[in-house]
């Protein structure tokens, strides 16, 4: 078996575990009716978990806690981080013009040069259907400011390993504004609370805070991504904890009876995180296609970059 390395922040332990499987987590396929009931149901999923789905134990869930309580022991995490695209309007969207079978292919595409598990999924289509009928205005203000920032984010993301198309997440989290702040406190491009960023060396004080440093912001990001890849040992689930926290996502685990594939657990998540990885997918569907869909950049009156 191989080994994954988890380092936190402060350098002071080093924590080794043997990799989950390789294989993928195959989805339960759903009806029509099932896909149907789970939208009614969503809302109302809290009240209708039981107690005892707890006392089952997972293998896979156990290990998360384990490595998640090791480094709230060194550095407490918050346990909600808010994101900006958010979903409400997408069943009572008109059904915009998008063949599903092209839509398939091309996201057969994504699955096939990402390391995510871009799959098809009628949510997820829903998503996306939704964003090019009503947002389109915003992404092409989103793929102009993306001329920014995106050079910073990708040269951060080479350093720590991480996918490069995970800079796409700083749009969902903020439309790119590093001023952004979430109702709850979150702050910056990555929306950092506090306590987050504080684990990760950013300095907030009447006079300064980093959360807002799209540089220093962007380095913190990444070492917490890492740190959440390295527990899950899957990059959708790292998502899902980066949005939730880490304890959501293993209870999400055990009450989908041990399932580690992120649609399979999606039910059993917060409302505001099931939410939240489809954002993502159909953010990065929209920018990889978007000469497909006559989504152009606004252009800026001054160059970000120029050379002699």
């Amino acid at each position: 078996m191989l080994r994954d390395t988890i380092r936190f922040s402060t350098n002071t332990s080093e924590v080794i575990v043997d990799d989950a499987p390789t294989q993928k987590d195959s989805i339960i396929p759903l009806n029509d009716k099932e896909i149907k009931k789970t939208t009614i149901l969503q809302k109302k999923l809290p009240q209708l978990i039981q107690v005892n789905d707890s006392l089952i134990e997972y293998s896979s869930a156990k290990k998360i806690d384990d490595l998640w309580l090791k480094s709230m022991i060194q550095s407490p995490l918050n346990d909600s981080i808010n994101y900006v695209l958010e979903d409400d309007e997408i069943y009572k969207a008109e059904q915009y013009h998008l063949d599903t079978n092209i839509l398939k292919e091309r996201l057969k595409r994504l699955d096939e040069k990402t390391p995510f598990h871009i799959e098809y999924n009628p949510h997820l289509e829903y998503v996306i259907k939704s964003y090019l009928k009503y947002r389109r205005g915003i992404f092409s203000t989103l793929i102009e400011r993306a001329r920014y920032f995106f050079p910073l984010f990708e040269s951060v993301l080479d350093k720590y390993n991480i996918p490069l198309e995970m800079k796409y997440l700083a749009i969902v989290e903020s439309a790119l504004k590093p001023t952004a702040e979430s109702p709850v406190g979150a702050k910056g491009l990555w929306q950092f609370m506090y306590q987050t960023g504080k684990q990760f060396d950013l300095k907030v004080s009447s006079y300064v805070d980093e959360r807002s440093d799209p540089y220093k912001a962007t380095e913190a990001a990444c070492q917490y991504l890492a740190q959440l890849y390295n527990i899950f040992n899957d990059w959708d689930l790292a998502l899902a904890a980066y949005n939730s926290g880490p304890g959501n996502v293993s209870k999400a685990i055990r009450r989908s009876g041990g399932h580690t594939n992120y649609w399979n657990i999606r039910q059993y998540l917060p409302y505001e995180t099931a939410g939240y990885v489809p954002a993502f997918y159909a953010t990065l569907y929209i920018f990889e296609y978007a000469e497909e869909h006559q989504i152009k950049g606004k252009k800026s009156a001054l160059p970000y970059f120029k050379t002699d």
